[in-house]
């Protein structure tokens, strides 16, 4: 994973020199131009710095369940040299054009940006390689009325013949109406998927499946404009980040416990399919307040000698951010954010940061996170704690 981390970012420095080059040669080249490429090959690695710790944290939560996988899972060699055997056969084109095909469309337009009128999928092929079941155990209760939930280790990395071409029509105001072809060349998924079942005592014997993933899956892919040949988008920094936030969004609003994908396998066997299958976003059962109230003697970042701050934070798959305080040490923000809960049986971790607001990259000033009891969610940004986390973090 190191080797193709570097590997990439000596492509960009490639990139980066030979526009120099190219400017030098023309006599062109003027200082702004070495001041922007430093701000280009620092945010580069910056965004390669996030996605190795991303990464880097997900191998540790995976290698925490390691001994639990040995104790209380089955082998599932057996799934894996079964569905490898079938997948050209036709399970690629069940899963890709029955099973994705439509339900793609839907998260698109749901979470499109402002940007694009309408997103379409003109393609769909998901390649030779067949997601690898690392683990698989029945769990001993059920949520509802399901009969059987299994909880399921999956990794999926699809191989370099995987396409998707996507469709985009870009609002008038701002493309003219234009359309612009997306190349979706390369997907990782990986996680804990739960899979509860309701069973039937006639045909088809399944009567619903309720699908999702036990906490956000670790999700990367290569996307390609215009051509299927070129820069992948995706390595650059702003828009990486935001296809980041994009791709949580849609996970955790809709795929992540206690969010469902709900499947109506009565009608997805059905000649005339219907509408087989909606997604069963659950209503909150209690309400936790985060109050972020001050903080004092941070640490300057801009060359003012001050700071503009800004608290960020996430407990369990809800996101929440202040206002930013312009040059200021001593930020009083004094908000309050209502956090739904929906179920008690998730992980209920608290994560603060504290940023500074910049045009290009807002740097990290410092970082919390602690584990809270639901019972009395009621977190105090005061001064005491804001001071011992510079500490730490200088």
């Amino acid at each position: 994973m190191g080797s193709i981390l570097e590997a990439t970012i000596i492509h960009h420095v490639c990139i980066v020199l030979i526009l120099l080059w190219l400017l030098d040669s023309f006599k062109c080249c003027h200082p702004v131009a070495y001041f922007l490429s430093l701000i280009y090959l620092y945010l580069v690695h910056d965004l390669y710095e996030t996605r190795l710790r991303r990464k880097l944290q997900f191998e540790e939560r995976r290698q925490s369940n390691q001994r639990r996988v040995l104790s209380h899972s089955e082998t599932v060699r057996w799934l894996n040299h079964a569905i490898e055997k079938i997948w050209l056969v036709c399970m690629e084109e069940i899963v890709s054009q029955k099973i994705l095909l439509p339900i793609v469309p839907w998260f698109l337009q749901k979470y499109k940006p402002w940007t694009v009128k309408d997103a379409a999928v003109q393609h769909l092929y998901l390649g030779r390689s067949p997601p690898i079941f690392t683990e698989m155990r029945v769990l001993p209760e059920s949520n509802g009325d399901d009969h059987l939930v299994l909880e399921l280790g999956m990794n999926f990395c699809t191989a370099d013949d995987m396409s998707a071409i996507i469709v985009v029509k870009l609002r008038k105001r701002l493309g003219l109406g234009m359309r612009a072809k997306l190349h979706l060349l390369g997907m990782h998924v990986e996680g804990k998927v739960l899979i509860g079942v309701k069973f039937l005592p006639y045909w088809p014997f399944l009567g619903r499946l309720r699908v999702c993933f036990a906490e956000p899956p670790y999700f990367q892919m290569t996307v390609k404009p215009i051509f299927p040949h070129g820069l992948d988008v995706t390595e650059l920094p702003g828009i990486a980040a935001w296809i980041d936030n994009i791709l949580a969004l849609a996970f955790e609003q809709t795929l992540v416990q206690p969010n469902m994908l709900v499947v109506d396998v009565e009608k997805f066997a059905s000649p005339e399919q219907g509408n087989w299958f909606s997604i069963d976003a659950k209503d909150p059962i209690a309400y936790a307040i985060v109050e972020i109230l001050e903080g004092a003697n941070m640490k300057p970042s801009d060359l003012n000698g001050l700071a503009d701050p800004y608290v960020k934070g996430q407990l369990g798959p809800y996101r929440f951010r202040t206002k930013t305080q312009k040059k200021n040490l001593s930020p009083k923000w004094y908000e309050e954010f209502k956090i739904p809960i929906c179920t008690w049986e998730s992980p209920n971790v608290l994560i603060i940061e504290v940023r500074d607001k910049d045009r290009l990259f807002d740097d990290l000033l410092g970082s919390y996170c602690s584990e809270v009891p639901f019972f009395s969610v009621y977190i105090k940004l005061i001064m005491q704690m804001v001071q011992k986390l510079f500490c730490k973090h200088q």
